[in-house]
């Protein structure tokens, strides 16, 4: 974080991030340092390891917020949920139907949900989450599914498979849409300060500036 707001920011959250050595998939879970209070955000298969890491650090998860509802990202919760049984799982009305189990069994995945997974609260585009003082904003970013959302907290962004550093999320997946994509980095993340830091769901991070400048899909160098 590079601003005066955003190093503030820094010394009051701790990002943790659990990889899923299968498909990359990053996990994060953040901590209000000053508190035991803990988010987590996109627990994949790496579900048990995130579990595992709330209890080591005696983190209380108060909420699971999904970035979207694919399998990578959401199949976690249930193992999430044994240590933080209250915790609410957020999602955009829009990929609540993505949930469905009998769509995941045709799918060729490492492993299946333990147990139905079911969102409790909506993550509205527009909206903000309220947490220990500070505030996420909740913009609505469609194209790699319907109800994709991209997160954003001082000046961190964590975008989801929404963009990637030197990528973009595919849209031949069901309710994916290359013009909706397009217009959700470019209109939407791509309207947020060039030095926020972008934290993808698969690979490592980058800023907007960057991207905005060198994305080959959706950047200045797509028109070169």
């Amino acid at each position: 974080m590079t601003t005066a707001a955003g190093s503030a920011l820094r010394d009051q959250v701790a990002v943790e991030i659990v990889v899923d050595p299968v498909f990359d998939q990053n996990c994060y879970v953040l901590n209000r340092r000053d508190t035991a209070a803990a988010l987590v955000i996109d627990p994949g298969l790496q579900g048990e390891a995130v579990a595992r890491l709330l209890e080591a650090r005696g983190w209380a998860c108060e909420a699971i917020l999904a970035t979207h509802a694919h399998p990578d990202h959401v199949l976690g919760v249930p193992h999430v949920r044994r240590v933080a049984p209250t915790a609410p799982l957020r999602l955009h009305r829009d990929d609540w139907p993505l949930l469905d189990p009998a769509g995941w069994r045709q799918l060729t995945l490492p492993a299946q949900p333990p147990e139905a997974i079911v969102p409790d609260l909506e993550l509205a585009g527009g909206s903000s989450i309220a947490w220990r003082g500070l505030a996420l904003a909740v913009h609505h970013t469609p194209g790699h599914t319907p109800g994709s959302v991209s997160l954003v907290l001082g000046d961190a962004c964590f975008s989801g498979d929404t963009l990637f550093r030197g990528s973009v999320g595919r849209t031949d997946l069901p309710g994916g849409s290359w013009p909706a994509l397009v217009f959700s980095i470019r209109e939407r993340l791509f309207t947020l300060p060039g030095p926020t830091t972008v934290h993808p769901g698969h690979g490592g991070p980058t800023t907007i500036d960057r991207e905005r400048l060198d994305n080959p899909f959706v950047g200045a160098a797509a028109g070169r």
